[in-house]
């Protein structure tokens, strides 16, 4: 069933840039455990769903069993443009594209993203060829390095490198736990004592095993060929990384005065996101992982 483990970022700031429009046209890029596009079936639009992981499929299913609005494609938001065309879903009123992984993902003993649950190490959601074990495991010092400074922006990324060889050369590294407890006796001091110490390798082993910048960025090359006149771009984004990208994105693809787009094309977005949306206090509340999301939004002007 879609009452599932997963929660829905940012609902309500989502729904008010299209507050009083009818029957819109709505790709969700990331389909998850489907509270977004239940809301916006509640609305009475149409979506189309994509994802790539298994248990998306799940729930697509069970919800458009319910609703006839729904249709729903096992592919990458990066791919969006495989979807069948036939169905006349080539552009979009809206189009939502939510970066988080699901509490279902999370909760996934599988895939082994979380810190509370021992797993084997693996962190690839999209059953892609790459793990996070075969990173730990394989990679070499540079490559290690490499990972942990683009992706967890570790200051001491070598250090840690070198010290996960040393560990690995006595001993497969083969579970979460195994790992957490290296990067603890590593001796590096972590950015931020808000977070667990092993946020920022967990994330950067996360990016790599499933090429999220790479995948954000070729869904932001064609995204715009897919996206009605006057329609919406919405992006919610939960590291810096991440935003980053967003952020310049919509930057470099901005409207000047006179109508004339910052990227020398005859198209480009309104933002209407100066700075980004946060989740409120009492989202925060209800939804401790809604606390790091960043939700930016443009206007697609052509």
């Amino acid at each position: 069933m879609i009452t599932n483990l997963h929660k829905p970022i940012m609902v309500d700031e989502i729904l008010s840039f299209i507050h009083g429009e009818k029957e819109l046209s709505i790709l969700d890029c990331t389909f998850g455990g489907g509270g977004h596009a239940q809301n916006f079936l509640d609305k009475g639009h149409f979506v189309t769903a994509i994802d790539q992981d298994n248990n998306a499929i799940n729930s697509a299913e069970e919800l458009s069993k319910r609703n006839s609005k729904l249709s729903f494609y096992k592919i990458n938001f990066k791919d969006l443009d495989k979807i069948d065309e036939e169905k006349n879903h080539n552009k979009f009123n809206f189009i939502l594209l939510d970066l988080g992984f699901s509490s279902n993902q999370l909760e996934n003993e599988n895939i082994g993203i979380s810190f509370k649950i021992n797993s084997k190490l693996n962190m690839n959601y999209l059953n892609g060829d790459v793990t996070a074990h075969e990173i730990i495991n394989n990679y070499n010092i540079d490559e290690l390095t490499r990972v942990f400074q683009e992706y967890g922006e570790i200051i001491h990324s070598k250090k840690l490198s070198e010290f996960i060889i040393k560990a690995r050369s006595k001993k497969t590294i083969n579970t979460n736990f195994e790992l957490i407890e290296i990067i603890r006796n590593s001796g590096i001091n972590f950015r931020s004592k808000k977070i667990h110490f092993a946020t920022q390798a967990f994330q950067a082993l996360r990016i790599e095993a499933n090429k999220e910048i790479n995948n954000l960025n070729k869904f932001l090359k064609k995204v715009h060929s897919f996206i009605e006149k006057k329609g919406y771009l919405a992006i919610i984004s939960f590291h810096s990384l991440e935003d980053r990208v967003v952020k310049n994105y919509f930057k470099s693809n901005s409207i000047k005065k006179n109508y004339i787009f910052n990227n020398n094309q005859d198209w480009g977005y309104e933002i209407l996101t100066k700075k980004p949306l946060t989740p409120s206090k009492s989202e925060i509340k209800q939804n401790n992982r809604a606390r790091s999301a960043k939700l930016r939004v443009g206007r697609f002007i052509h």
